[in-house]
């Protein structure tokens, strides 16, 4: 098994806003929905036995092909979605309350 190796930081150093979030990891995938383009990023797992996250970016423009390493500064976006849960013990109905996070990718 290979060992996990760091993504090298480049500089200048980006600063990072409230709101926003620096998306470093490997272009899996970059597809048009509509006006956007939908890139799926895996980053590195933390260590050898940790599942590795994986985000979807959305920006106006491509970004990335598949298997190319990417740095992305995005804004952290998403909205509230409401559904009914039945207590499978109490038979209870219960109105649950959950976010939808999405990642826009900042462009001039």
């Amino acid at each position: 098994m290979s060992a996990v190796q760091p993504i090298p930081s480049q500089s200048p150093q980006t600063t990072i806003k409230p709101g926003q979030v620096l998306v470093v990891g490997r272009c899996v995938s970059a597809k048009r929905q509509g006006q956007l383009y939908v890139h799926l990023i895996v980053m590195p797992a933390p260590d050898p036995y940790s599942s590795p996250a994986t985000v979807e970016v959305l920006a106006k423009t491509r970004q990335a092909d598949s298997e190319q390493d990417v740095r992305l500064l995005c804004r952290l976006g998403g909205y509230r979605r409401s559904y009914k849960s039945v207590d499978r013990e109490t038979g209870e109905v219960r109105n649950v309350q959950t976010a939808d996070n999405k990642l826009f990718l900042l462009e001039d």
